[in-house]
């Protein structure tokens, strides 16, 4: 087996001359996961602008959150490529400690305008409780600027900061305008869901849920408050929508929701739509929990889709038996992807990972011998 590189090497290689090392070292890298994202940060320091934007590059197309925190603090480099490196990173790993540092900016006159351009790009929810805080700032340009950026989040959590606000007279209109769209927005969504509630046919039933489902996605993050609402309807088909809607939009809020319902919910095809959101985030938290639904003949496809898909496959190494028996299953799709799972395994260790068997007496099991071709056992 060939020797494996060293991580900051590879990062090292992302500026190489040649290009089939820069194209070698990002392969490698966007394999490692965790272990290259520790390098990649502690690159960012460096003294060469070049590597210090490539690594923001890289950190922006892991997607690893924890990178958060030290891109925002790129935004103060002195070399343009690389403040530009960082900010488009950030929407890739922006998690609720870089949100709130970049709302910090708004404070700060230099930055200002960067930060108020990524807050109204992202429209994170995250960004809520920070922008909150800003707006009792005492300086106006900085408190007008959170509340331009909180109103585009119209996040219905908002309506009692947007009342603490009205006591501002330079932001009396801008919370009356929120308070409305916020208030419209549930009222839209109620009657998009009274649309399932309302129909009584199997047939049109399914219909109006794929309907239902594309035009509370349209909503985005801002329906996400209400959708988690409808995920404990009383009715199976509006639980099976808001799962829908809550993968694809793809906001952090709903992942415990929905592993909740995953394992728990009464009616198999809201456990299966909420297993297929599930896959969706791609989220390693969801792992124990779409393992237990392989192994449920009812849920199968649908939790090895949502295996499939996690981010960082190293969590899946303890599973590789089950991945196994996965590639061997009698179901082309779901032996395609416990295929497609061993071979992301095997890219990571260099070799098809195997569990060792163990008898009752927690003895390891020896492998079988080889054998000669006419069945005798073949000694060394």
């Amino acid at each position: 087996m060939a020797k494996k590189d060293k991580t900051e090497d590879l990062v090292k290689d992302l500026i190489h001359a040649e290009d089939w090392k820069r194209m070698n070292a990002t392969a490698e890298l966007l394999k490692r996961g965790p272990e290259a994202v520790r390098a990649l940060i502690s690159a960012l320091p460096d003294s060469d602008p070049t590597l210090r934007a490539e690594a923001a590059h890289m950190l922006g197309r892991i997607k690893d959150r924890t990178a958060g925190v030290p891109l925002v603090n790129l935004f103060k480099d002195p070399d343009a490529k690389v403040r530009d490196a960082a900010m488009e990173a950030i929407g890739h790993v922006a998690d609720a400690p870089a949100l709130a540092a970049v709302v910090h900016l708004l404070e700060e006159e230099t930055y200002r305008d960067t930060a108020a351009a990524i807050l109204g790009r992202l429209k994170d929810p995250a960004a809520l409780e920070p922008l909150a805080g800003m707006l009792k700032s005492q300086d106006t340009t900085a408190r007008r600027m959170a509340a331009e950026a909180l109103e585009q989040l119209a996040d219905p959590r908002s309506v009692d900061i947007w009342i603490d606000a009205m006591a501002h007279p330079d932001l009396l209109d801008i919370a009356s305008r929120s308070l409305k769209r916020i208030a419209d927005l549930r009222e839209r969504i109620t009657q998009i869901l009274d649309r399932l509630r309302e129909t009584d046919d199997t047939v049109e039933l399914e219909e109006a849920r794929i309907g239902v489902s594309m035009e509370l996605i349209s909503f985005g993050r801002p329906s996400v408050p209400e959708l988690l609402d409808a995920l404990e309807d009383d009715l199976w088909v509006v639980r099976e929508a808001a799962a829908q809607a809550l993968g694809i939009i793809g906001d952090l809020r709903a992942l415990e929701p929905l592993l909740h319902k995953a394992k728990h919910d009464r009616d198999r095809g809201v456990r299966e739509s909420c297993i297929k959101a599930l896959g969706e985030f791609g989220d390693t938290r969801s792992v124990d929990v779409l393992v237990e639904a392989v192994n449920d003949r009812t849920t199968r496809l649908a939790a090895t889709e949502a295996l499939s898909k996690i981010k960082d496959v190293q969590v899946l190494l303890p599973h590789v038996k089950l991945i196994q028996t996965m590639k061997s299953d009698r179901d082309g799709l779901v032996s395609y992807l416990g295929g497609l799972m061993l071979d992301k395994l095997e890219k990571i260790t260099g070799e098809v990972p195997v569990e060792k068997e163990y008898d009752e007496w927690d003895e390891e099991v020896p492998a079988a011998k080889p054998q000669t071709p006419g069945g005798q056992t073949k000694h060394e």
